[in-house]
């Protein structure tokens, strides 16, 4: 995906966002981004699924769930993972020090 002139503009508040749309296989989170995003998958997936079920997922699988769209906020540096349900849709803000772009053959999960 050439990514590179796309970006949507979104108001929230007051605030006018610039988000920049990423492939979720491309983004590598940090120890601290992946503690964020398994805490986050619990809380949004846990009564979805059986019990002990989503505890067995790797972190890809988790990151997976909330593929729906991935973006990053571009005064913020902000990664946003969504998960996108029927009349609801869940965002995940990770900060921008908990996230990094891969390049060709890196991997930090």
């Amino acid at each position: 995906m050439n990514t590179a002139e796309q970006h949507v503009r979104v108001m929230v508040g007051d605030t006018m966002l610039t988000l920049h749309p990423l492939d979720f296989n491309d983004v590598g989170l940090t120890a601290a981004g992946a503690k964020l995003v398994r805490k986050a998958a619990l809380a949004v997936f846990g009564g979805r699924m059986l019990s002990g079920q989503l505890e067995e997922f790797s972190l890809l699988q988790v990151i997976a769930l909330f593929g729906d769209l991935v973006c990053w906020e571009e005064e913020s540096g902000r990664l946003f993972l969504c998960a996108d349900f029927p009349g609801q849709c869940y965002c995940l803000p990770i900060p921008a020090e908990c996230w990094r772009v891969l390049t060709r053959g890196q991997s930090i999960h």
